[in-house]
């Protein structure tokens, strides 16, 4: 059986989220997870669809999403019984964007690699994506703008004329 990228990474994120079942424990919804966390991505004013979107706190479990046509996501913390615990963690997290999908040339047919389109100053560095989650229910929309998605090149140091 073959699998997009797209549902490879659901299906990684729900083997994760199965993983945390022994952390959950059996006691039902753990008190720390915000019951719903949601929103749009866009990128330059338009919706970003098939981005996989991870919110991760500085100490506890990651949350993993995928945006859909419109740009639309639904976070899951973990699952507990067969069931999906929907949210995140509450609290401040560092958020990941991406939309890059690895190729799979031996597919029938072949997968090509998606490149990424988020640029990489919401990727890297001071502009990195962040978002607190508070308990309840949450919206949070990221309008990203265009940029590059390349990493800058250092710049080339000149040669000094007179010194040697």
């Amino acid at each position: 059986m073959q699998f997009r990228s797209s549902q490879r990474r659901h299906i990684v994120g729900c083997l994760f989220a199965v993983c945390l079942v022994g952390i959950v424990g059996c006691s039902g919804r753990p008190k720390n997870v915000a019951r719903k966390v949601s929103g749009k991505v866009t990128l330059g004013g338009q919706p970003l669809p098939n981005a996989s979107v991870t919110f991760t706190p500085s100490d506890g479990s990651p949350s993993f999403g995928l945006t859909d046509a419109e740009g639309k996501y639904n976070l899951v913390w973990g699952q507990q019984r067969g069931k999906r615990i929907e949210g995140a963690q509450i609290g401040e997290h560092s958020v990941t964007i991406s939309t890059f999908q690895f190729g799979d040339p031996s597919a029938k047919p072949a997968k090509a690699e998606v490149p990424e389109k988020v640029p990489f100053k919401y990727r890297e560095g001071p502009d990195r994506l962040k978002a607190t989650v508070k308990a309840g229910a949450n919206e949070i929309d990221f309008p990203l703008e265009s940029g590059p998605v390349e990493a800058p090149q250092p710049k080339a140091k000149g040669k000094t004329k007179g010194k040697k």
